[in-house]
Formats: C-alpha cells, structure tokens, sequence
C-alpha cells in the first residue's frame, strides 16, 4: 500500500506529515504534541467533508484576460494566482495585479490583504493601506469609511497592461 500524507494549511504556510499507515500519522501528530482530542476533532472534519458532496457554487469574478496569461491564473474558487515568482515582485506590483485580475470589481481591504498573504507575503492592513496611498494615482477607493473597497482607474489598468505585464513577461525568458 502507498503512503498516507496529510497536509494543513496554516497562516505560516503548509505543514505535511507522512506515514506509513493511518496509525503512524496519529503517532506522528501525538509526537509533536497534537492531544488526541484535537486528532478526533480532525479526523470527524474530514469525515464530514467527505460526506458532504460539494455543490459547485457560482463565483463572480472577471473572466480570464489573455494578456495575463503566464502572470496570474484563476483557481477553481475564482481566486487570482499570481505565476511570478514572490520575490521578483513588490507590494505594489503585487497589488496592481490583484487589482487588475479582479477588475471590474472592487475589493475589499480584507479581501486585499487575503490575496496578498495567499500570493506573496502576509502583511498587515497598514502595511497594504501604505501602498495603496502611494498608488493613489491609480487607485479608484469607493464606499464609507471603515468599508473602503479598491480598484484600478483608467491610468492603473494603463499602468498593468503597458508596464507590469510586458516587464513580467520578460522575466521568465531572460533567466
């Protein structure tokens, strides 16, 4: 028989143990000081999740643009990914094309800063609120205080399509 591996996505990252058999992944989790509650309460979620068909849910988001293509990619929840390497990308670049792969819809600072730990690092809400003031000349902010969302003005997607984009693309070719 294969292996068995569990993996969990945390906050941090991913953590992945394997083992031979079921037992030897409780064992494992027992040994790092998982308590055999936690082990169950695991355990019973996936269960759960396994007998719960999951029913496709509509997403809204804005269809796949071609010229993103080999920068970002749409998972199946509708979340843009971005292909480039984190470190070969800045806050800002960062945010102008999560900005731009969710256009025309606004995003929220909550969901901003979501997409931004899920495809480069986690920063805080000041942190993205930061560049987002010195992007002001492409950034559209709507709503109230306290329920701000963003997008990209005319000169932002410009800024995307005619310099992010083309410089991104390049990058793979002259590595």
């Amino acid at each position: 028989m294969g292996k068995f591996r569990l993996t969990v996505k945390t906050g941090f990252g991913e953590i992945s143990i394997e083992g031979d058999s079921p037992s030897d992944l409780r064992n494992t989790l027992l040994s790092i000081g998982i308590t055999d509650e936690s082990i169950d309460n695991i355990l019973e979620a996936m269960k759960r999740k396994l007998q719960t068909p999951a029913l496709p849910t509509p997403i809204s988001v804005a269809p796949s643009k071609p010229e993103v293509v080999g920068v970002i990619e749409y998972g199946s929840n509708g979340k843009p990914n971005i292909t480039v390497p984190p470190a070969k990308l800045t806050a800002r670049e960062v945010i102008g094309l999560l900005l731009y792969a969710k256009s025309p819809n606004p995003i929220s600072m909550s969901e901003l800063r979501d997409l931004v730990a899920n495809n480069w690092k986690s920063v805080g809400m000041p942190y993205i609120s930061s560049n987002l003031s010195q992007m002001r000349a492409y950034i559209i902010k709507e709503g109230t205080r306290g329920s701000y969302s963003y997008k990209l003005s005319g000169s932002g997607k410009g800024w995307v399509e005619n310099e992010l984009l083309p410089k991104l693309k390049l990058k793979p070719e002259s590595q």
